[in-house]
């Protein structure tokens, strides 16, 4: 099966593919930034290199922006799969067009000044969170899809464009990272037939299954000892959370980059059905990563926050207020949530 008919299957499935028009407009570009999300995860770093690749060989000018270089050690290696993308700290004064990928509000994008250092360019949205308003000029938003790199893998079908090696790998590698392995409810019939497909066009399976699950430092080993002995379930067992301080995060020998998917271990508790996981990455800044299990979402708890994301995996940055104090609100509104039993998950 081609990546062709798996997207055209996947689109009508969920009636949001990439129109023509969008199609058109990404045909003619030729100097393009791309852009994440802050705290990029696999996803988010892979669809933007994967595009990146793609349009390289098409004759395009890309580069990626990344501040400061900030990634966590565990993902550099999606940076050595890209190394043929210009890896640039602030968008090129060259760039015409801009691609922001996985990133679901304007002051999410990894850029300096956030959207709006981009704003004058033509901006291109590709992205999968649900709570998306389709800032930019381009927009093409799918919440149905599992991964922002599932949804690049069907505009290159749409465009006609071979899917092979390093850009197969990293495309696999964001939808292997947003899917946990093929193990979440975003893992569809089609999410798996493009994995399957991108492993044909060469993606380096064992490679990235080593890297993204096998290849932790001493240091993401001390981080996870604090999560498990700060992990609490609330009396009912239907909930799961931990914490960690800056002083946690910095005595381990790691940075903010480096808090990525330890929400896993509050959240591989039997029977739970909301895990919660906070961190202070930088003094004063808790962010809370929220993830819902079977049918229960968590993206309203998040909203009540300013946050946001998807309906099962959602997160919120909050300012000023001490770890005790954050995780009382949030747990206090999931507490809120679970007896109103408000459930947004698709059947």
């Amino acid at each position: 099966m081609s990546l062709t008919r798996v997207a055209s299957r996947s689109e009508a499935a969920a009636g949001t593919g990439p129109s023509a028009e969008f199609l058109g407009a990404l045909r003619g570009v030729r100097r393009v930034v791309l852009a994440g999300h802050v705290t990029p995860d696999a996803d988010s770093l892979s669809s933007a290199l994967g595009l990146g690749l793609l349009l390289r060989e098409r004759g395009v000018e890309a580069a990626l922006v990344l501040p400061r270089m900030t990634v966590a050690k565990r993902l550099q290696f999606l940076l050595e799969l890209g190394r043929d993308i210009a890896m640039v700290s602030e968008p090129p004064a060259s760039a015409e067009s801009a691609i922001i990928v996985d990133t679901a509000t304007m002051k999410r994008v990894n850029v300096d000044g956030a959207f709006e250092r981009l704003a004058k360019l033509e901006t291109f949205n590709i992205d999968h969170h649900i709570t998306n308003p389709d800032y930019a000029r381009h927009n093409w938003v799918d919440p149905h899809a599992s991964s922002s790199c599932e949804m690049i893998a069907r505009l290159a079908a749409a465009l006609g464009w071979p899917v092979r090696g390093a850009a197969a790998s990293l495309l696999y590698a964001g939808l292997h990272g947003d899917t946990a392995g093929f193990s979440l409810p975003n893992t569809t019939a089609e999410a798996l037939n493009i994995g399957a497909e991108l492993v044909r066009g060469g993606a380096d399976v064992t490679h990235i299954g080593e890297q993204l699950c096998r290849s932790q430092g001493r240091h993401d080993f001390e981080l996870l000892r604090r999560v498990y002995d700060h992990t609490t379930v609330t009396d009912d067992g239907q909930i799961a959370y931990s914490y960690i301080s800056y002083d946690d995060i910095t005595e381990s020998g790691c940075t903010a980059e480096d808090v990525d998917d330890q929400v896993s271990i509050p959240r591989a508790l039997r029977g739970i059905r909301i895990a919660m996981l906070f961190s202070e990455g930088e003094p004063g800044i808790v962010r809370v990563n929220l993830r819902g299990e079977g049918r229960t979402s968590v993206i309203e708890i998040a909203e009540q926050f300013g946050g946001g994301g998807h309906v099962q995996s959602s997160g919120v940055r909050m300012r000023n207020k001490p770890m005790a104090k954050v995780i009382e609100e949030v747990l206090g509104a999931a507490r809120r949530h679970l007896a109103s039993e408000t459930i947004r998950v698709p059947s």
